[in-house]
């Protein structure tokens, strides 16, 4: 096993132990050095103990580096994340992957956390990462509510039942903002917990969701989703892969950080 320390540092330890337990542990011969018959009772005791511990560790070291924990918000694992997930599983087979969902940002130093997923306008101080895509909004509906016309104009949209999460009240004030109208008077919202729901509500045809374009990309291209009205508007905002800085060495940041930059 190796201890990565110093011969003295080794010799400095056993001595606080002998001043520890009271007892020489070690005769200091001319060039070597021999177990007492203290010492040889104190490793028959403690030896199996230490082997144990010393096989516990390699054991987790050897799964710490082959498990990949990463948090993310709710819609990004679920719109985006899992669908891709096998992907990555694909180009590297031997990366178990565990996958922790939330709003709250990511304390690297308290939690179990490899990287995570930020929303934001750049990546933290003392974290490595790069940014995988901007946010660009869209409105969709389920293709049942869309007019022959193939578009739904800024008035009538505005009557139109709107869902939109209820952690980004303002989004739909800033779409009609960008298409000049800030004073629109929105007639009917139905607001969801997050928007994972809000975007299932639009395919349900409960109404017209304001979407991040990334997150229903999959429903444009399978025709669950239809652009309900061809304004899109991207905002200052962005998702970065996060890390900190010196893990970026490991083989399954890398490998990550590798994937989600192609995905």
């Amino acid at each position: 096993m190796e201890l990565s320390v110093t011969p003295g540092a080794i010799s400095r330890q056993i001595e606080l132990l002998e001043e520890h337990l009271g007892v020489r542990l070690f005769d200091r011969l001319h060039r070597k050095v021999e177990l007492t018959a203290s010492g040889r009772l104190f490793l028959n005791e403690v030896g199996p103990a230490l082997l144990r511990i010393a096989n516990a560790s390699a054991s987790l070291s050897a799964e710490d580096e082959h498990v990949l924990r990463i948090k993310l918000p709710p819609t990004f694992a679920i719109r985006w994340f899992v669908p891709r997930l096998a992907r990555f599983h694909a180009l590297d087979p031997t990366i178990s992957v565990q996958v922790t969902t939330s709003h709250d940002p990511v304390d690297f130093e308290r939690e179990q956390i490899d990287a995570a997923i930020y929303w934001g306008v750049e990546i933290g101080r003392g974290l490595g990462g790069i940014r995988l895509f901007g946010e660009t909004l869209v409105p969709v509906c389920s293709p049942r509510l869309l007019p022959a016309l193939g578009t739904i104009g800024f008035d009538d949209l505005a009557r139109n039942v709107l869902l939109h999460s209820f952690r980004r009240p303002d989004d739909w004030r800033r779409w009609f903002s960008a298409a000049g109208l800030p004073e629109i008077e929105l007639h009917r919202l139905l607001v969801f917990e997050n928007s994972s729901l809000t975007y299932q509500g639009a395919i349900d045809g409960l109404g017209i969701a304001l979407a991040q374009l990334a997150f229903v990309q999959d429903d444009l291209n399978t025709g669950r989703l239809v652009i309900a009205n061809p304004l899109q508007v991207e905002t200052e905002t962005a998702y970065f892969l996060t890390y900190p800085r010196e893990r970026a060495h490991l083989r399954r940041i890398k490998s990550l950080q590798d994937w989600m930059s192609m995905a």
